[in-house]
């Protein structure tokens, strides 16, 4: 989960089907307006993520807060959710732990990572070793 929370792969993008009034009535969302939701932000929000919402511990999800719960769904939810989640979550749950357990990685070249609809790593250059 603190893997995908601090490296999350796209954006949420859907157009409103109906009005959205915001808390208090402060905004109008008008149907048919398109809205992007940013994981990158949404999933670093200090208020939710605190402390230190920047930083890769995983303990945090030992006994994750409601805010944290309902402010993570990386996947997003309902009926347009991601198409390619179950073939995510197999490779992450079964090839990802595979390969970590039959070879030790280390980071040869360390690159960037590039944003743009998706997150995705540039110039990086792991070296894998048989164990």
């Amino acid at each position: 989960k603190e893997g995908m929370r601090l490296h999350p792969v796209g954006n949420s993008l859907r157009k409103t089907g109906r009005d959205i009034h915001t808390k208090n009535d402060e905004y109008l969302i008008p149907s048919g307006s398109i809205c992007v939701c940013s994981f990158l932000l949404l999933f670093r929000n200090p208020d939710v993520f605190s402390p230190d919402p920047n930083s890769f511990v995983p303990s945090r999800w030992e006994d994750p807060t409601r805010e944290m719960t309902d402010s993570f769904h990386p996947f997003t939810l309902g009926k347009k959710n991601c198409v390619g989640q179950s073939l995510a979550r197999a490779e992450m749950f079964g090839i990802v732990a595979r390969i970590c357990s039959e070879f030790e990685l280390s980071v040869e070249e360390e690159g960037m990572v590039d944003h743009y609809l998706t997150l995705k790593p540039d110039g990086w250059r792991l070296r894998a070793r048989k164990v």
